[in-house]
């Protein structure tokens, strides 16, 4: 599976950075790690995923694209299983994933495992958890948690996680399977 095609203009940049000096490319490294690390583009890419989701991505360590699923999303990076090597990658960056449709191999179809509609998801109610059960839900900060439920009320749920305990509407828990 190769990489898809650069834009022009990009390989033309690219090749004149040999000429660069130390300080320039280090100055350029620091511009593209702020871009890439903006919390506005994770929070895009992130909109896009979930758990299970097939994707495509950039393998830093041998510079090739490769197929995966994803099983864990953090704040800023992925852990996939990568489907044709049977191999785990940790810390993939949300950068790293290929999202555009009709980009990289033409051969790979990306499907997700569970087909999505265009309505939005299915929120969970009280009769969906029980006490006990150990679920994830994204705080105001755009962190993920997790932590069992202590307690359930009517229209919340007091989960109990690393960082305390949280009270949360039920529409915004989701059940956490432990393998």
């Amino acid at each position: 599976m190769g990489l898809p095609p650069l834009n022009p203009e990009l390989v033309k940049l690219i090749s004149a950075l040999p000429q660069a000096s130390s300080l320039d490319l280090y100055r350029i490294e620091f511009a593209i790690e702020r871009l890439r690390n903006d919390p506005q583009r994770i929070l895009a890419i992130r909109s896009r995923l979930h758990l299970g989701m097939v994707v495509c991505f950039f393998g830093w360590q041998d510079g090739a694209m490769h197929t995966g699923r994803i099983v864990v999303m953090r704040d800023r990076d992925v852990t996939i299983d990568d489907t044709t090597k049977r191999s785990r990658w940790s810390g993939v960056p949300y950068a790293a994933l290929d999202l555009d449709e009709g980009s990289g191999d033409p051969d790979v179809e990306i499907l997700d495992e569970v087909p999505r509609s265009p309505r939005t998801p299915k929120r969970f109610t009280r009769e969906d958890f029980a006490v006990g059960d150990t679920v994830s839900f994204v705080d105001r900060y755009e962190q993920t948690c997790v932590g069992r439920i202590m307690r359930m009320n009517v229209k919340t749920a007091t989960v109990e996680c690393d960082n305390g305990a949280w009270r949360v509407s039920f529409g915004l828990l989701k059940h956490v399977v432990d393998l």
